[in-house]
């Protein structure tokens, strides 16, 4: 996954950026998920009928059915959504499209591998898959068929990702049968490559380096304190940090305690983040730094409507719609609850 790259010449694309704009006039505002808070699951299923998930849900419906189909309804409008970017983009445009998307790969990578070490069905996984970056339908399948997980391993050399850097991870995992180490690689070849991209991209893609630069301090500080919490020592959290380490990251690495990391992490999050860690909770402070990538994306889409930032911006902003949805319909199924949903919401 990793390469050298040349910095990108990138122009204007006044017709693109257009069409841009009105797909992000369609997304959710502040209005519509008051609204869905209040719905039952049949109620959300119809609200989505009058958008523009409405085709996804139509054509899906006539095989699959409850929450089921809602759930896959979503992700093949997200898929769509990528696919007509890529076709209304010029080639230096696409590129950075493709770029992006090798999340989309990362995700689908990691949703296959815990599908074998869980040995779910192929079917409950491949509902779970986003056929939308460098691995095609052909190649998640060749993926799936997997016997084991040291098989899908193997089989990734062939996309790039050669055995040797699992190697380490694969002693971890036959001692302990954990997976996790596997992830992290994955991840930190990801990141590492979106790193060089980032330095690629000319001075109008700045807000997105900065946006990567963010996303990336956000996984490393999740995975220290995950880490930490699992009583790994400082070496072992070291070699599991992606990229160039920011100053807050050295400074959270440098803790010597919960306590210590708890400091530290207070200058970033809410007190009531603070105290759900040190209960041993981190889906507080992951919300919060959700949101804060989120109103990155606004700078984004309204600073600069006129350069590959817009796309990008959208491209994020869309994700977290979709998965802002998910969250509903699960809460709506399993009776959450609206404070419990509200609390979920990115926004």
């Amino acid at each position: 996954m990793r390469r050298s790259l040349k910095v990108l010449h990138l122009g204007r694309y006044p017709y693109t950026y257009a069409r841009v704009s009105v797909m992000r006039s369609r997304l959710l505002g502040r209005e519509d998920y008051h609204k869905l808070l209040k719905m039952s699951l049949s109620e959300i299923a119809g609200f989505l009928q009058g958008t523009d998930y409405k085709g996804a849900v139509d054509e899906l419906g006539l095989k699959y059915s409850g929450v089921g189909l809602l759930e896959m309804a979503l992700n093949r409008n997200l898929v769509d959504t990528w696919g007509k970017l890529k076709r209304i983009s010029a080639d230096a445009l696409r590129l950075v499209i493709q770029a992006y998307l090798l999340r989309v790969d990362v995700w689908n990578v990691k949703a296959i591998l815990r599908g074998i070490h869980a040995k779910e069905s192929p079917d409950s996984v491949r509902a779970m898959l986003l056929p939308a970056g460098q691995l095609s339908v052909e190649r998640l399948e060749f993926l799936l068929k997997s016997e084991s997980v040291e098989d899908f391993l193997r089989k990734l050399n062939l996309f790039g990702l050669r055995f040797e850097l699992f190697r380490d991870a694969f002693d971890s995992f036959i001692k302990s049968n954990s997976i996790a180490g596997f992830e992290e690689v994955v991840d930190s070849e990801y990141y590492a490559y979106a790193s060089s991209f980032a330095g690629s991209l000319p001075s109008q893609g700045r807000l997105f380096r900065k946006f990567l630069e963010a996303e990336l301090e956000m996984l490393n500080i999740i995975n220290i304190l995950r880490l930490r919490r699992a009583g790994v020592d400082r070496a072992g959290v070291l070699r599991r940090v992606s990229g160039s380490p920011s100053a807050f990251v050295r400074a959270l690495l440098k803790s010597e305690s919960s306590d210590d990391a708890a400091r530290v992490l207070s200058q970033r999050v809410s007190e009531a983040s603070v105290s759900a860690f040190l209960r041993g909770s981190l889906s507080e402070a992951e919300l919060e730094f959700g949101r804060s990538l989120l109103a990155r994306t606004r700078l984004m889409l309204h600073q600069h409507p006129l350069s590959v930032d817009v796309i990008l911006g959208y491209m994020f902003a869309k994700e977290v719609e979709v998965r802002n949805l998910k969250m509903l319909i699960k809460s709506s199924q399993l009776g959450l609850g609206i404070g419990f949903a509200e609390q979920q919401l990115i926004i």
